[in-house]
Formats: structure tokens, C-alpha cells, sequence
């Protein structure tokens, strides 16, 4: 009957969905004038009022530790110091046309994301790998950046709602070790009572990766390209409006919104299709296991638990990215907006020379494209074209790139469902630069080399994934087997009683399995691993 339940919730969870709708007016129809110019004059009202006591800012009390997250903490990142230095001065000239002091620095980083895409921390700007494949001219690059460094200059990401959605991304990035640490090789086939799902050593079928799991691991990549970003309509459509202004001071021509609006819409639509389709095939899973009478063979609840809290925490994040006007509705209020405050300005030719000579020759593109290759490579291991994905790791390791963790990892994922596991963990062990790793990568290293009796070697890496991130949370789970794997019983027990006071129900859950303790039901705060779980989640905003 427990079985049944989680099913049956894990079913309702993938049917379902929440859209979010915000019934106002478009922003630039609330004012006169240029954006930036009324959001400047009502700063310095405000400081003038003095009889009006200073806004207090919302902060997240249950977690405080949250905000030193780094960055995309969830991605794994691309380092192209070249590509780096190009974008900085993007970034450097838009921050100049603020006129203004900033409070704080603005980083900005490169994910490996091959949808079109960025987003903003409350102090870094984001920008896609896709963004750098696609992109074809400086000023669309800018507007981009200016878009972004717009929702940290106006402060939106100061609320409850960011913090919400940053332990949401963490939580999401843990899920991924969860069945990885249960299942040493798992497959699934159909049978006339169901589904036999077979357990079986990595001797005999060295990195073979269950149909269920890997259809999960596809669905939280691709439910992270969907998600754009978690600001509410009248903060995108601020930022939209500002980044307007920005560009146009700094010297770039406005008309750049066009583009990449209608970039935007074709990258959201392809990766949506996709999205669908992964789930159509998780769903008939859980559709053919709810049936009455069938029974799942050599299956432990784990790998449910992991598909119920990676569709409940897609579902949480999805729901922040619905809450804006699409693409296609930015684009006819720019239009509007530019048309009204930039007629001049928006004749402006957009500057293709300096993007070719700066990112798209040279040292730059060299590099791109071998993360490019890698993202081929593990759409190839989707689609089950081992041959093909082999060709482009080796592209994607070769030069500038053979110390990177994104390509090693792509070719480490080639070599382990190859069954070649000697040679695949030597492409782990060349990886040099770890601060580019995402919370996944490094989980999964870990585990990897304690699976061949090196947790040494597995206690090095989570100890850098902890300083690199700056959260030890998502790492708790695989610090207790890490230990335990040591035989040193004093270090699980803290990792154990340390992981027993965060917030996140999934991964408490993951720490209670890896020290093999029983959660009584005085501890969880729900039903079960799963239904706790997705209460957590989802008590979290309002949905």
C-alpha cells in the first residue's frame, strides 16, 4: 500500500503543474520618460523623506548560511579566461553607464547551459554557454548582461523568494546522488506483470545506468535550461526597461532586445518539447507500476523517493519562471518602450565585428567549442550513440580544455558506460581546475572513487565542493559513507548529527540512509521520505 501511495503522488506529480498569471499593465506604460531616469529620481526621494524609516530587506531565518552559496552552485561552469575578460569588459563599460557606486562587486560567470539563457545572484551575472554559441553581436551580449545586472542594481533578488529558490537548486542538485549512491548499475525491463527492475554488480555490467535514472538525470538538465529566472513579472519587465537604458548610455544600440527576445522564445519552445517528452517517459512508468495487481521486482523505494523530489522541486522552480510575460509579450512592450525613448538611438548599426574578433576566433572560440563538444557528447549518451559521444569527448579534452571538469566529466560518463571504469576515473584524475565544478560533479566524483576504495580520495573532493560552493549541506550524505568507508565512526556520527538539523526533508533523508538509521516518524515531517519531502518544498512559496 506505501508503495502504491508514492506512486500514485509521484503520478499526480507529473501530471500537474502550476502557472502563475499577474494581471497588470505593462511597466513602461506607469511612467514617463526613461526608466532609469524615474527609478534614480524616486532613490533620491526616498533618502530625502526622512520621516519614512529605511525598507528592511527580507531575509531567509531558517537557513542564513544560504547567500554564501556560490553562484549556479547547481551548473558545472566553463573556464575560458579569454571569453572571461571579453565579457568582464562588457560588463565593466554597462556598470559605468549606471553612474553610480556600486554597494558591492558583480562577478560573472559562464554555465554550461547550451539553451540560450542567464541569470543573476545577488552578485553575479550569469551568462549561458548557448548565449556565447548563438549570439552575433556585441550589443545583444550586452543587453543580456545590462539585463541581468539590472535585477542586482535594483536589488531584486533581496526577498524570500530568491533564497526559497536557491535552496530549491541546491536541494535539486542533491537529488542527483541519491539513487547514485543506492544503485551500483541498475536496468529496467518490461515484463507481462510489470516492470523488473535488475540489480547488479559494477563488475558485471561496469557503469550501466538505469532507463529510470537517467530519464531523471535528463529531466533536471532540462528543466534547468527551461527556467530562466525567479523574478516576478514587474521585476523582469523592470530589468527589461533598464537594461534598455543602460545599453543605450553605454553606447550599444537598443534595437538588441529583438534578438534576443526572439532567441529566447525558439530556445524555450525546443527545450520545453524535450522536457515533455522525458516526462511522457517517466510518466509511463509510474502509470504502468500504479496499475492494479502489477508488482515492481528488485526495486527499493529510493529511486521513487528520487523521482517524486526531482519533479516536486522542477515543479517549485518552474513555477518562479512562470511568473513573467513571455519573450514574444517583452519584445512588443520594448518595442513600444524604444520606439517612445530611443527613436534616434535604435538606427543604431549593431557591432558584429568586435564579438567575431573578441569570442568567435581565436584562443576564445577554441575553447567554447570544446564545451560545446562536450554538451554534444552527453546528448549523444542520451540518445544511446556511445560511439558518437566517445569522438566528441576526446574533441572536447583535447588543448585548452583537458584539465576542465565539464569535459573530463563527459568523457569520464563515456568511458563508465563503455564498462571501462579504470579509464574512465583517469579522467577524473585530471581534472585540475574543481572551483568549476557543480554540486552534481563533485558528489559524483566522490562516490566514484570510494566506490574503488580510494575515500581519501573521496573526502579531497568533497572538501574542495564544499569550499568551492560554500555550503557543506548538499555534501553531508556522501560525507557519512565517506567516513564510514575510512572506518572513522566519530566524523560520520558528526556529518550525521550536523546533517539532521538542515531544513532540506530529501536530504535528511539521504543522511539517514547513508549511516543506516531508521527516521522515526516523530522525525519526519511527513508521511513519508517522499510526501515529506515535497511538503518542504512546496511550503517554501505559495504554488
Amino acid at each position: 500500500m506505501f508503495l502504491k501511495s508514492i506512486v500514485t503522488a509521484t503520478a499526480a506529480l507529473l501530471l500537474t503543474g502550476c502557472g502563475l498569471t499577474t494581471l497588470t499593465g505593462s511597466t513602461y506604460e506607469s511612467f514617463e520618460g526613461k526608466f532609469i531616469e524615474h527609478e534614480t529620481n524616486k532613490d533620491n526621494e526616498a533618502l530625502a523623506t526622512t520621516s519614512v524609516a529605511p525598507e528592511t530587506k527580507e531575509t531567509d531565518v531558517k537557513d542564513p548560511n544560504i547567500a554564501s552559496i556560490r553562484a549556479a552552485s547547481d551548473k558545472d561552469l566553463m573556464r575560458n579566461p579569454y571569453a572571461h575578460k571579453y565579457l568582464n569588459k562588457i560588463l565593466n563599460r554597462i556598470v559605468d553607464a549606471w553612474d553610480q557606486e556600486l554597494e558591492t562587486p558583480v562577478y560573472l560567470s559562464i554555465t554550461t547551459d547550451r539553451s540560450y539563457t542567464a541569470s543573476a545572484s545577488n552578485d553575479t551575472v550569469m551568462v549561458s554557454l548557448g548565449v556565447l554559441a548563438d549570439a552575433e553581436s556585441e550589443d545583444e551580449i550586452a543587453f543580456i548582461i545590462a539585463h541581468e545586472l539590472s535585477h542586482i542594481l535594483l536589488e531584486h533578488n533581496e526577498t524570500n523568494e530568491y533564497f526559497a529558490k536557491q535552496k530549491a537548486l541546491v536541494s535539486k542538485a542533491a537529488n542527483v546522488a541519491m539513487v547514485t549512491a543506492s544503485f551500483q548499475d541498475v536496468n529496467t525491463t518490461k515484463t507481462a506483470n510489470g516492470i523488473k527492475v535488475n540489480m547488479v554488480t559494477s563488475e558485471e555490467t561496469a557503469g550501466q545506468v538505469g532507463d529510470i535514472y537517467r530519464a531523471g538525470l535528463t529531466i533536471n538538465r532540462l528543466s534547468r535550461d527551461v527556467i530562466s529566472s525567479s523574478m516576478s513579472r514587474s521585476h523582469e519587465d523592470e530589468a527589461d526597461l533598464m537594461a534598455i537604458d543602460l545599453i543605450s548610455r553605454a553606447g550599444y544600440s537598443p534595437a538588441a532586445y529583438q534578438v534576443v527576445m526572439q532567441r529566447m522564445a525558439s530556445s524555450q519552445t525546443f527545450n520545453k518539447a524535450q522536457l515533455a517528452a522525458k516526462k511522457q517517459e517517466m510518466q509511463s512508468f509510474v502509470s504502468l507500476a500504479s496499475e492494479a495487481n502489477k508488482k515492481i521486482s528488485g526495486l527499493n523505494t529510493e529511486s521513487l523517493i528520487y523521482m517524486a523530489a526531482n519533479e516536486a522541486s522542477t515543479r517549485l522552480l518552474q513555477s518562479f519562471a512562470e511568473r513573467h510575460n513571455s519573450p514574444e509579450e517583452r519584445e512588443i512592450d520594448l518595442a513600444h518602450y524604444v520606439k517612445r525613448e530611443y527613436r534616434k538611438e535604435r538606427k543604431k548599426p549593431l557591432d558584429v565585428k568586435s564579438l567575431n574578433k573578441n569570442l568567435k576566433s581565436g584562443r576564445s572560440n577554441a575553447i567554447t567549442k570544446n564545451y560545446w563538444y562536450a554538451s554534444e557528447a552527453f546528448r549523444a549518451i542520451d540518445a544511446g550513440q556511445l560511439d558518437k559521444a566517445e569522438q566528441l569527448a576526446k574533441k572536447a579534452v583535447s588543448g585548452q580544455t583537458k584539465h576542465h571538469p565539464y569535459p573530463r566529466l563527459a568523457f569520464y560518463t563515456v568511458r563508465l558506460k563503455q564498462g571501462q571504469k579504470t579509464k574512465a576515473l583517469a579522467n577524473l584524475n585530471l581534472i585540475k581546475h574543481w572551483d568549476y565544478a557543480s554540486i552534481q560533479t563533485f558528489n559524483m566524483a566522490a562516490q566514484a572513487y570510494r566506490s574503488v576504495g580510494n575515500p581519501k580520495k573521496a573526502k579531497a573532493v568533497l572538501d574542495k565542493g564544499s569550499e568551492s560552493v560554500g555550503v557543506v549541506m548538499p555534501f553531508y550524505p556522501e560525507y557519512i559513507r565517506t567516513y564510514n568507508a575510512q572506518k572513522n565512526s566519530k566524523l560520520a556520527n558528526q556529518s550525521f548529527e550536523a546533517c539532521k538539523q538542515v531544513s532540506e526533508e530529501n536530504i535528511i533523508e539521504q543522511c539517514h540512509e547513508a549511516a543506516g538509521i531508521q527516521r522515526t516518524e516523530e522525525d519526519r515531517s511527513g508521511a513519508s521520505g517522499v510526501l515529506g519531502f515535497f511538503d518542504s518544498m512546496t511550503d517554501l512559496v505559495e504554488l
